[in-house]
């Protein structure tokens, strides 16, 4: 891992009161497709940081290298093979604007017929 991005996850981790991991863990299931329990982890992790921020909370949803990262999962986090980390909720407080990354232009990603 470049070093940059350990450090800045190293500073963001030591910044942030609470950090939640989300973590899927989906199940053999004929009743529940597991691309339908896969979708309802990523709707958990909306639902959290949707909650935090209706609070007055400050919340951020985040994945990146540490979600995908094989050795922070099985040792850190216990994972099992078939878990997997769906991103980590970090919350506290924010003094100033909220500023967000750039995002693509909606109407140069969805077609509409």
């Amino acid at each position: 891992i470049d070093e940059k991005k350990i450090e800045k996850n190293r500073f963001n981790i030591l910044n942030t009161p609470l950090i939640i991991a989300i973590i899927g863990s989906p199940k053999q299931s004929t009743k529940i497709p597991q691309i339908e329990q896969t979708l309802s982890t990523g709707a958990l992790c909306l639902n959290v940081v949707n909650n935090f921020l209706a609070h007055g909370w400050g919340a951020n949803w985040l994945t990146g290298w540490m979600a995908h990262d094989k050795k922070l999962g099985t040792e850190a986090l216990n994972l099992m093979d078939e878990e997997f980390v769906a991103g980590f909720i970090y919350v506290g407080n924010f003094n100033g604007p909220i500023l967000d990354r750039p995002r693509p232009k909606v109407e140069e990603k969805i077609t509409y017929f």
